[in-house]
């Protein structure tokens, strides 16, 4: 896993732009080659990590398509991918959304480039402190019940935005029902900036002293986007990082 080639780092809700290379294990999946319907990273060659629930309708791989390398939702200049097969998290939950992740493999190892690079895993003892500076990117709804991707695809950009890690015991409070272990919260208790609906299966990813970017989460969930004291669930990599590490060795 390496350091993404530019590092713009100026400030999904309350996002901005994304370079092109800025964020190179994004990946876009399109349902049916029609239109973009989750986000996913590369973890490795030929493995996307994403939400499991992504798949509860649609679980058939020859149904979807991976987009590498483009910051524009068209997919253009970017490179297109078969899946070859999806395995959801034994122990997901459909209804609680707890194991919210899904390993997808590609049909056919991708090449490494400026604008394609895996983001690198966290081991299990892996801390990413509360108040840490991370950032979430994706193509969702800009603001929550947002329409106009679904009007305007061709122009659509990824997004990123700044937000902090939240401790579980605050995530709790937020979330006194729901939360598991394998979750962790992210966003700002006043709201304004959170993931949303089309980022799900997308990376929270945290930049580490090294110059490294670790992936802290995948955009699972939350009570609507951006809303004060309703931060953005992700699923939390170290709780699954076990099952990830054994299914890349198969």
């Amino acid at each position: 896993c390496n350091p993404p080639t530019s590092q713009g780092l100026s400030w999904i809700v309350g996002g901005s732009t994304a370079a092109r290379g800025e964020w190179p294990w994004q990946v876009s999946l399109w349902l049916r080659r029609k239109e973009h319907k989750c986000g996913a990273v590369l973890i490795a060659d030929r493995w996307l990590l994403s939400a499991a629930h992504c798949f509860d309708i649609y679980s058939d791989p020859k149904m979807w398509v991976a987009f590498l390398g483009t910051p524009l939702l068209s997919g253009v200049d970017g490179k297109m991918e078969k899946i070859f097969r999806i395995y959801k998290h034994p122990f997901y939950n459909v209804y609680s959304l707890d194991y919210d992740v899904a390993l997808l493999e590609l049909s056919t190892p991708v090449k490494f480039s400026s604008t394609i690079k895996p983001i690198c895993l966290p081991d299990n003892s892996h801390v990413f402190h509360e108040g840490a500076r991370c950032f979430i990117t994706g193509w969702g709804s800009t603001k929550e019940g947002g329409t106009w991707l679904r009007r305007f695809p061709h122009i659509h950009h990824l997004q990123k935005a700044a937000v902090n890690m939240i401790g579980d015991q605050a995530c709790k409070k937020f979330y006194p029902v729901q939360i598991s272990s394998r979750m962790v919260c992210a966003g700002f208790p006043q709201g304004t900036v959170d993931s949303c609906s089309g980022d799900a299966g997308g990376p929270l990813a945290c930049k580490e002293p090294s110059g490294k970017w670790f992936l802290a989460g995948i955009t699972s969930w939350g009570y609507g986007c951006a809303r004060p004291y309703f931060p953005g669930v992700y699923t939390k990599v170290t709780a699954v990082q076990g099952w990830i590490a054994q299914n890349l060795k198969l």
